[in-house]
């Protein structure tokens, strides 16, 4: 009796041992080993968030400069009165316009006579000379035109060719040249002055001749002093620069 019980008790152990050990395989095959396309996808770490550089406290901003006062406006000053006095107030004496342009103290030359020279405009002649002017344009063309001073002296022409004082024909005998030749002078006198600077051309009639001053400094080799003689005296003289000053007679 004691035997069957050990023998029953035997195998109650051993059938509990069994269900212990299947438990544990039906365990082992139920759970599933995980494979690669079932395993979870990887949780991307956050990146870490700098945090803020603690800012160096700003200086304190300094103060805007007062601005300036405005400049006043300037205060205009009165005009004063003027003081009236015994005394005449002297006023510049009028421009006479009928005084000769000319006079015996202006010397014709291979410059010109007096302030005009060779090469001005008629207005830088007007503003050289005080005088009013007759001629012009009108009486020539627009090439070559005459002009003189209204008030004198009487016999002195000047020629504008191409805009320019190219030539001044003198019948008065009060201006003379600067070595003292004139109208009136005679032809030996000429040659004592002026020597073998002269050139002398014969008018083909016979009557007389005109005597040239040619220039040995090169710069003046156009310009020309020219007496025109009745054979003996000097009856009229011009001077001026080429071509204008060669014809006997201006604008020719």
């Amino acid at each position: 009796m004691a035997m069957r019980r050990s023998i029953a008790l035997i195998a109650i152990l051993v059938l509990l041992f069994a269900a212990c050990g299947s438990d544990d395989e039906s365990a082992d095959e139920a759970t599933p080993e995980p494979t690669a396309a079932e395993e979870p996808a990887p949780v991307s770490t956050p990146a870490p968030v700098e945090e803020p550089a603690d800012e160096e406290p700003m200086d304190d901003e300094p103060e805007p400069a007062p601005e300036d006062d405005p400049t006043p406006a300037p205060v205009e000053e009165p005009t004063p009165v003027p003081v009236l006095t015994s005394e005449p107030v002297e006023r510049p004496e009028p421009e006479n316009y009928d005084d000769p342009a000319f006079d015996s103290a202006d010397k014709l030359s291979t410059v010109g006579l007096g302030q005009v020279y060779f090469g001005m405009t008629p207005d830088e002649a007007s503003d050289a000379v005080t005088t009013l002017w007759t001629g012009g344009p009108g009486e020539g063309t627009a090439r070559c035109y005459l002009l003189a001073p209204a008030g004198g002296p009487s016999g002195v022409v000047l020629t504008i060719y191409n805009s320019s004082i190219e030539r001044i024909d003198v019948t008065n005998p009060s201006i003379t040249t600067r070595s003292g030749a004139s109208v009136g002078s005679t032809e030996a006198q000429l040659h004592e002055l002026f020597g073998e600077r002269l050139v002398v051309s014969p008018y083909a009639d016979g009557s007389g001749n005109s005597i040239q001053y040619v220039p040995v400094d090169e710069a003046d080799v156009d310009y020309r002093v020219i007496w025109e003689t009745d054979g003996t005296s000097v009856t009229s003289m011009r001077a001026g620069r080429l071509p204008a000053v060669a014809p006997g007679e201006p604008c020719t």
